[in-house]
């Protein structure tokens, strides 16, 4: 029998965006949470799925029984069908909408891995060996979600990528209404203080719906590239919001997406969409991950924006669920300011702070 030890591992993510991917041994019980990928440069780097294995707590991958995954994002659910070849066997909970937008993502390494696929529900309970999970509205994209643990006595809060403000397609984080114990946050502004002044979301969505509006009125199409096509998504309602006569074109890719959200009726397009096959008459703004063609004459936008609590709202969100240890994984440093206040230091000094911190590296073994 296991003495109930509670052990952490980053294998990816850890003080970096990208590869996110977490082990959790909670007595007997073995899981993963998200399981992505990440770039640099071009180049396309996974979890360090094998340190595990140099670990006293894994002999085997097929050790590890299931596979939690918190949203759609590529940095953390890419890594999936890498994992699924290593154990076939592996349940994987997702909500039914992260996925839809997995399925267009994934393609054709769909159909292999669809099978280990359990959909979850906000709020569901789902009661496993020595302990259950249940599922949490986690704001930031839809479909996400925070997983809430409770074993021994102890409860543990993942809360993925989240964010306690809402945007054009859901809502803002709702918090399990318990007492958090451990909580490992995606805190990706947990140490980046002046994050606030050069990367705000508003400031940055409102200038980029100046942008189109000022190009369009001077009789000039645009060209937006997407970093991610869940963020088109979000780019097509925010513009048919604030700016409904705008004719918007989307690429195949982002259109994928698309149908998927309105399979599970959360609607989309309007009158004024088009697929790409069909372009209006100009002006109007494409929507596209591709880069835009050289020489071009449209305007060129990017559709770049963080859906993540700034580090105010970080500090604020940890001081409210106030965990007896708090993981802070998905955290690069402040390389621009060369700051040393960080989360920690913040609370550090509270005096209604009864957190203490842990900044993981990956491969670094935890006792929490």
């Amino acid at each position: 029998m296991s003495d109930g030890k509670i052990i952490f591992m980053a294998l990816g993510g850890a003080q970096e965006v990208g590869a996110s991917c977490y082990f959790l041994k909670l007595g007997d019980n073995n899981l993963l949470l998200d399981c992505g990928c990440g770039y640099t440069r071009g180049i396309r780097f996974a979890p360090q799925f094998n340190v595990l294995l140099n670990t006293p707590y894994l002999q085997d991958f097929h050790q590890i029984s299931h596979v939690i995954l918190s949203h759609a994002h590529l940095d953390h659910s890419a890594a999936l069908p890498d994992f699924l070849k290593l154990n076939e066997r592996a349940a994987v909970y997702m909500t039914n909408l992260t996925r839809e937008i997995i399925a267009a993502q994934f393609e054709e390494r769909f159909a292999p891995i669809e099978q280990n696929i359990s959909n979850v529900a906000y709020l569901q309970n789902i009661p496993l060996h020595d302990m259950s999970v249940s599922f949490h509205q986690a704001g930031h994209i839809p479909g996400a979600m925070m997983t809430l643990i409770r074993f021994r006595g102890k409860n543990i809060l993942y809360t993925g990528d989240y964010s306690t403000f809402p945007t054009s397609l859901v809502g803002a984080a709702l918090l399990p209404k318990v007492k958090i114990d451990i909580m490992i946050i995606c805190g990706l502004h947990a140490r980046h203080p002046y994050y606030e002044r050069y990367g705000d979301t508003d400031r940055v969505l409102k200038k980029f719906l100046s942008n189109i509006y000022h190009a369009l009125r001077r009789g000039k199409s645009v060209y937006c590239q997407v970093t991610q096509i869940s963020k088109g998504v979000e780019l097509i309602t925010l513009i048919n919001k604030f700016l409904p006569t705008v004719r918007v074109v989307i690429d195949e890719r982002v259109m994928q997406i698309v149908h998927r959200f309105e399979k599970v009726q959360i609607p989309i397009m309007t009158d004024k969409d088009y697929p790409l096959s069909s372009m209006p008459r100009s002006p109007y703004i494409i929507l596209s991950t591709l880069p835009p063609p050289a020489h071009t004459r449209l305007k060129i936008v990017f559709g770049d924006f963080s859906l993540h609590d700034d580090f105010p709202a970080t500090v604020d969100f940890v001081r409210r669920v106030n965990p007896k240890v708090c993981v802070v994984v998905h955290s690069p440093p402040d390389k621009l300011y060369h700051t040393d206040t960080t989360l920690e230091q913040v609370l550090i000094n509270d005096p209604d702070s009864d957190t203490s911190f842990v900044f993981p590296r990956t491969g670094e073994l935890f006792e929490l």
